[in-house]
């Protein structure tokens, strides 16, 4: 294994016998066992259902529900909006009115049907909400839920719903659009893969999937924060892939994070939900 092939460097950064605690500690083979589970996930497509360990140590629902449901929601989520003056040297509101208008108005036509995924406090539905003819609002957190609730209670066509099962209470063939952004960073493989399967059900023939998520795996510090889910740009194509739906694009340029991705994808106009 790699760590075996690098006890040089080992013994170069913490002499011989730091290097041989080093590889006696159970902690660098449970490690170095994760890579080859990743890097097997990532030749193989394997999904969370298949492998015991492969959504490894990342966000599971609870554990995501308790984090916004305790999250300082007074900047309205658009703290996230500022990351990109960090990522990428941008201005923030000139980097979303680029993301409003190369994706969300691209793709969403006024007066659809669309299902927003996870809106935290609200920074992307006070943009789809005068752009929908009706418009779904879900998010696995009640508290997320309460304060759409309030900041938009002059839109009449909004709907709220609690994700507890899936998409469960969304009728099939009923959706134009799905909209999400930073929320499936932190959702399993297993969890996305199952969430896609619920598009195809629920999206009209010809509708489609707008849908933020990471495109590479995390880094070691973003692996012991937690934060970001395990997941490739190929993988997320596969997943489309498998559940019947076809991509349109995947387009990185858009997204605030270099690394991370928007996948765009369609449900095939011929294509009924049995």
């Amino acid at each position: 294994m790699k760590v075996v092939r690098s006890l040089h460097v080992r013994i170069a950064q913490k002499g011989f016998k730091g290097a041989i605690l080093d590889l006696l500690n159970p902690r660098t083979w449970i490690r170095a066992l994760r890579r080859r589970l990743l890097q097997y996930k990532q030749r193989r497509f394997a999904s969370g259902e298949n492998l015991v360990v492969v959504d490894l140590p990342t966000l599971t629902v609870d554990k995501n529900r308790q984090i916004w449901n305790d999250y300082d929601w007074s900047l309205s989520g658009e703290e996230w909006t500022d990351h990109v003056r960090e990522y990428r040297g941008l201005e923030p509101k000139q980097w979303k009115q680029a993301l409003i208008d190369g994706m969300m108005r691209k793709y969403i036509q006024p007066g659809s049907v669309v299902l927003e995924i996870g809106p935290g406090a609200g920074r992307w539905t006070a943009e789809l909400a005068p752009l929908a003819g009706r418009l779904l609002v879900a998010d696995i957190t009640e508290r997320c839920l309460d304060i759409c609730r309030d900041r938009f209670r002059e839109y009449a066509h909004i709907e709220y719903y609690l994700i507890e099962r899936g998409l469960d209470f969304i009728e099939d063939n009923s959706l134009d659009y799905i909209w999400s952004y930073d929320v499936f960073v932190h959702i399993n493989p297993s969890d996305v893969s199952a969430y896609i399967r619920d598009f195809f059900r629920v999206l009209k023939p010809g509708g489609i999937a707008i849908i933020h998520h990471a495109g590479q795996y995390p880094t070691e510090k973003e692996r012991r924060q937690g934060l970001r889910t395990y997941m490739s740009r190929d993988l997320f194509a596969h997943f489309v892939a498998k559940h019947g739906l076809n991509m349109v694009e995947q387009n990185e340029k858009l997204a605030h994070k270099p690394g991370d991705i928007i996948s765009v994808f369609a449900k095939p106009s011929s294509s009924l939900a049995g």
